[in-house]
C-alpha cells in the first residue's frame, strides 16, 4: 500500500464507560470474526488482524490523572499460490 493508498480514521471522545464498553465489546467481537471495520462520516477502514499480534500496553498514573494506553499491530501475511486474489467491492472503495 502506498501512502496515497493510506486510510486512516482517528477519533478522541469523552464518553460513559457503559458506551466504552460496548466500544470494546465491539472491537472483541470483529476481532473475534478476523475483520475489524473502523467507520465514521462516510469513511472507513477494513482492517484483517493475521494470527500474531504485536500489543503494546501503556499505564501512567499522575497527580488527578490516570491513562491507559493499548496498541495493537500486525503485518499481513504473505500468500503464496497459482491464481489471483479475487476483490470484494469494498477493497476498491475510495474514501471521501
Amino acid at each position: 500500500m502506498s501512502k496515497s493508498d493510506k486510510k486512516e480514521i482517528s477519533f478522541e471522545k469523552t464518553m460513559r464507560n457503559t458506551e466504552l464498553i460496548s466500544y470494546l465489546e465491539s472491537f472483541i467481537k470483529s476481532l473475534k470474526n478476523g475483520k475489524i471495520v473502523i467507520e465514521q462520516s462516510g469513511k472507513f477502514v477494513c482492517l484483517t488482524p493475521t494470527d500474531m499480534v504485536a500489543v503494546e500496553m501503556e499505564a501512567k498514573q499522575k497527580k488527578g490523572k490516570e491513562k491507559l494506553a493499548l496498541e495493537f499491530s500486525w503485518k499481513p501475511e504473505i500468500r503464496i499460490s497459482s491464481s489471483e486474489p479475487v476483490f470484494q467491492s469494498d477493497d476498491y472503495q475510495q474514501m471521501s
